[in-house]
């Protein structure tokens, strides 16, 4: 066994235990995930704009200003005005559509008071860095590391359906303009790779072009191991590959909290032998359309338009990936958030030669209504990522503690100064967070059709 292969295992090891015994409120059976109704929001209309200059400043600025805990309410007007979104798509066409929230209701339209200063965007390291890096290429390309995917923006970004990644609207957009980099703007997903011959005529010595190539095939998620908890099969003595069944889907494994005994026995039945000579590599997907809420945009009409309770955007692929996506949640409202977990693509943590992802997981200091304060261990490449939690679902009819599952609710932001009580700034690393509208209008971008989106 090599010696990084065995270190990545006592690192997910370290991870489970440590998350296990410092976090346990989140695997408490009195919280659970829970039905709750949505907003109703449709498209009213929609205008075709100006394309794109594609000059935005970038996300690495270090901007001014401050963020207040504070609450006001929302009225419909201006909540249908900032849940608005723009389109920009792979051809340099952007439109702006309009929408209502028939019945909103104001209770849940309140939100944090920001000064209209664009406050970022420098990482932190709390501390002893508390990250744990993830090289081996069972883990990271297994669920949920998988579900972790990079833009070429250098940003990180979560996959909430088989075509859709969920990302910082500030990795794409500053609030004026879209970024340079967002001109061609590609997804990479870390899959497995292998060698495999095409057959083809020959053609005077010669395969003709296109066939008989030796192209690198990114093997699809699944085809190794449908989950971090899946056994991975011994090799057969012709040298194939031999496949054995995951964990069923639904079934959630314990990579952050929960059964820490039973997950070192699995870790005990990963094979043996010396690690696969397939390597994770980058798959770069092009991108059909992004779009961003109006929340984000910086107009003439609305100069302090731009808000971070509203940095998200959903990025559209042009061909779906054969890979298990994390869904899209809200966090239950009975009880205070208090364990987070993401992963992401931390530009310090590159090794040459070697894909890695970066995992962390870290109680929650304070929250909002639309933003989520935490020290959790992050810098740059690592803003985007989808922040998740993981909760038993509803108990049915036929009873049961109900299965383990991770869903996203929040995007990571970056670094904000916090105005706390009694006037004093203090430092946080934050989270948009996904609330109730929010969710309406990102299934609205993935679905199309409200009617799928009543309820979460």
């Amino acid at each position: 066994m090599g010696l990084g292969y065995f270190l990545s295992l006592l690192l997910c090891a370290a991870a489970l235990t440590a998350s296990s015994v410092f976090c346990k409120d989140e695997d408490s059976e009195d919280l659970r995930w829970t039905r709750q109704s949505l907003p109703v929001l449709q498209d009213t209309h929609t205008e075709l704009l100006d394309p794109p200059l594609f000059r935005g400043s970038g996300v690495n600025e270090e901007k001014g200003g401050k963020c207040q805990i504070k609450h006001t309410s929302v009225d419909q007007s201006e909540q249908e005005r900032i849940l608005g979104y723009e389109t920009t798509y792979e051809n340099g066409t952007r439109t702006h559509t309009d929408v209502s929230l028939p019945g909103f209701n104001t209770t849940a339209g309140e939100k944090p008071v920001h000064s209209p200063a664009h406050t970022r965007r420098r990482r932190q390291v709390y501390g002893s860095d508390g990250r744990f890096v993830i090289s081996d290429s069972h883990f990271i390309t297994n669920y949920p590391f998988s579900t972790a995917v990079r833009l070429s923006t250098g940003c990180s970004g979560v996959l909430v359906s088989p075509k859709h990644v969920l990302t910082a609207a500030h990795c794409v957009h500053d609030g004026k303009d879209y970024l340079e980099g967002a001109r061609k703007l590609r997804v990479g997903v870390l899959q497995l790779k292998s060698k495999r011959r095409r057959g083809g005529r020959r053609r005077k010595g010669r395969r003709e072009e296109g066939d008989g190539e030796e192209e690198e095939q990114m093997m699809e998620e699944g085809e190794e191991q449908n989950s971090i908890d899946g056994d991975v099969g011994n090799r057969k003595k012709d040298g194939r590959g031999k496949r054995r069944r995951g964990r069923k889907e639904g079934e959630e494994g314990v990579a952050d909290g929960g059964d820490v005994e039973g997950e070192r026995k699995r870790l005990n039945r990963v094979r043996r032998g010396a690690p696969s000579k397939k390597q994770p590599v980058f798959r770069w997907s092009r991108v059909k359309q992004t779009k961003i809420p109006q929340g984000w945009m910086q107009t003439e009409k609305s100069p302090n338009s731009v808000s971070s309770d509203y940095d998200y955007a959903l990025v559209e692929l042009k061909r779906p990936l054969k890979q298990k996506f994390m869904e899209l949640g809200v966090a239950p409202s009975i009880a205070p958030l208090t364990r987070i977990h993401f992963s992401g693509y931390d530009t310090d943590k590159e090794w040459p030669g070697e894909e890695r992802v970066v995992y962390r997981f870290c109680s929650v200091s304070n929250e909002s209504d639309d933003l989520i304060y935490q020290h959790c261990d992050a810098q740059v490449g690592a803003t985007g990522a989808g922040v998740y939690i993981r909760l038993r679902q509803e108990v049915g009819d036929a009873g049961g503690k109900g299965k383990w599952q991770r869903r996203v609710i929040g995007v990571f932001s970056g670094h904000q100064w916090v105005e706390v009580e009694g006037g004093g700034l203090k430092d946080f690393n934050v989270a948009v967070r996904i609330t109730p509208a929010k969710y309406a209008q990102i299934c609205h971008w993935i679905h199309g059709d409200p009617r799928l989106c009543k309820e979460v």
